[in-house]
């Protein structure tokens, strides 16, 4: 017998018995229905702020790379990361803050902290909402946990209790930066198509390459403002390296300051299986040439529509069910930041809570959503049996977003206010039959099935599917 094989029977076991202690607490609060709040007014103002959140390079201390293999210690510094935060407003009082960062990403946990440090500043007036995208580089210091030096395949903690603090006050920082820097503009959306921009090695029919951008011009003819979407993973750097770096949205930003003066924030889509283009073999000159790539389509967006100045979100937080036996034993082990409640119908007998974020910018529909979502559980089209991994149909996946909220287009931030892992459809999921979420293992068609070893469980789609279909009345009315 495989040693991981009487490891994986005592995860279970644990992770069970942790279930069932759990339960004997009661059962979960109820969540309450939230009602979607808008914000109007005479017309956009924005603002615009970024910094560092470099570690500590003379601390001596050992720094953890996150995003691929657990135990990689940082050994320099590529380029800098940053945080950038825009406050958006209507013209009046009320208004949203928007981060996002070159981070692999937060727990919910930590996504709350930040948001009581900024709705606390006596500097910000009349926050409504606060956000927090990810960049989701792989080449960024763990913010996560589970990056840490590994014993039997189980990492530990990875996070340093100094940085993520410098990361949180940099929060607040970029936060009361960008509200003091608002000024009047006008904000249009606009998106192209970017042909091999992507790349995967999973059977996805439809990668959909699209790039979008919401583009605010102030009306005093400063430095344009860019919000960017695009749905690839910054890993082409790959599992080798060691050096700190914000991998292509790094080069992307810089060549568009360049081109443009343009100041860019940016944030992933739903990029489940999905990397960036392969452009070259040399890593480095990869992510360089994919920064350019990504940098030269935003610039050639021709198409825009301007944006009413009228904001309505809604943000709904919901019970996850916990599957993952692993992740959950990291939870235990205070590898990451997690509170359980008792769950009927997860694997461990646990849920964590979470959020979804259906916001209207104009007539821009955004969904912010928790975790990596394949590219179809969003927009479509699924495989069928003949050729999903499991052999089974698309009728067993609950229906993509875009057609839950009848929409034709969504622009989705992924990794956005929680990493929860993978979303991947209930016909493409597959388990390794004796080491469920510690290895991967491969289909019928000899693909290999890793991102599943990092998702809460089969039934994350549906629990998402479900809240958005639930959201979708109140939103429109």
């Amino acid at each position: 017998m495989d040693p991981l094989d009487i490891v994986m029977k005592g995860i279970i076991g644990i992770t069970k018995s942790y279930g069932k202690r759990v339960a004997k607490k009661g059962s979960a609060p109820e969540i309450k229905k939230v009602s979607p709040v808008e914000i109007k007014g005479d017309g956009f103002r924005l603002g615009f702020s970024t910094d560092e959140i470099m570690p500590d390079l003379s601390s001596g201390k050992t720094y953890w790379i996150a995003g691929h293999g657990s135990g990689h210690k940082m050994e320099g510094v590529l380029t800098p990361v940053y945080i950038s935060a825009v406050w958006i407003d209507c013209g009046g009082d009320e208004g949203i803050i928007w981060l996002t960062a070159d981070i692999i990403g937060l727990t919910r946990i930590e996504i709350n902290k930040v948001r009581s440090m900024i709705l606390a500043s006596d500097k910000i007036k009349g926050c409504k909402a606060v956000n927090f995208s990810v960049t989701h580089s792989h080449s960024g210091i763990d913010t996560l946990g589970y990056w840490g030096k590994p014993f039997l395949s189980i990492p530990s903690d990875g996070k340093d209790p100094e940085y993520m603090n410098m990361l949180f006050k940099k929060a607040v920082k970029v936060a009361e930066e960008a509200y003091l820097n608002r000024k009047p503009g006008k904000l249009y959306s606009g998106k192209i198509n970017v042909p091999g921009g992507l790349f995967t090695k999973r059977g996805i029919a439809d990668k959909h390459e699209i790039l979008y951008r919401l583009r605010f011009s102030p009306a005093d003819n400063s430095a344009e403002t860019w919000l960017i979407n695009f749905g690839a993973h910054p890993n082409s750097l790959g599992g080798g390296n060691r050096m700190l770096s914000g991998e292509y949205p790094y080069f992307m930003r810089e060549h568009i300051k360049e081109d443009c003066g343009a100041d860019v924030h940016f944030g992933i889509g739903a990029i489940g299986g999905m990397d960036g283009a392969e452009l070259d073999p040399d890593p480095l000159t990869c992510v360089k040439k994919q920064g350019k790539m990504y940098a030269d389509a935003a610039e050639k967006i021709s198409e825009e529509t301007e944006l009413e100045p009228v904001i309505k979100y809604l943000t709904q937080p919901f019970y996850y069910p916990v599957d993952n036996y692993v992740l959950t034993l990291l939870a235990l082990k205070h590898t990451m930041s997690f509170k359980a409640y008792p769950c009927k119908t997860s694997y461990t007998g646990i849920a964590m809570e979470s959020e979804v974020t259906l916001m209207k910018i104009g007539g821009q529909n955004i969904a912010f959503l928790p975790g990596e979502s394949f590219v179809n559980t969003v927009y479509g089209p699924y495989l069928p049996k003949e050729s999903s991994s499991t052999g089974l149909g698309e009728e067993i996946n609950p229906e993509p977003l875009c057609k839950i909220l009848g929409l034709s287009d969504l622009i989705v931030y992924g990794n956005t206010n929680d990493m929860t892992g993978y979303v991947v459809p209930p016909n493409d999921f597959i388990l390794n039959k004796t080491q469920p979420f510690l290895n991967g293992t491969r289909d019928r068609f000899d693909l290999n099935h890793y991102h599943e070893t990092n998702s809460m469980g089969y039934g994350s789609q549906k629990v998402i599917a479900d809240t958005f279909a639930d959201i979708k009345s109140r939103f429109d009315s």
